[in-house]
């Protein structure tokens, strides 16, 4: 599997956490378990990222345990 990049992004007023895997491509999104889905290209089916709604009301990062793909590295843009 190569190496992707992975993008978080969280919406305050919506309560909202989406994770992106890879580049933006059209995607359709399934409910996994409520209030968070799975999105999957729609022209390949490969796992492109979540949508977690309610994501403070479901305890913020303290219980989410999401299976991400292989080879996914996380760097700091920021200097020292």
């Amino acid at each position: 599997m190569k190496s992707q990049n992975l993008k978080i992004y969280y919406d305050i007023e919506e309560d909202i956490l989406e994770i992106q895997i890879g580049d933006a491509t059209e995607t359709y999104y399934d409910e996994v378990e409520p209030d968070l889905y799975e999105g999957h290209d729609e022209k390949t089916d490969e796992l492109k990222g979540y949508k977690i709604f309610n994501f403070k009301k479901r305890g913020g990062m303290k219980n989410i345990n999401i299976q991400l793909p292989a080879n996914v590295n996380i760097v700091s843009s920021s200097k020292d």
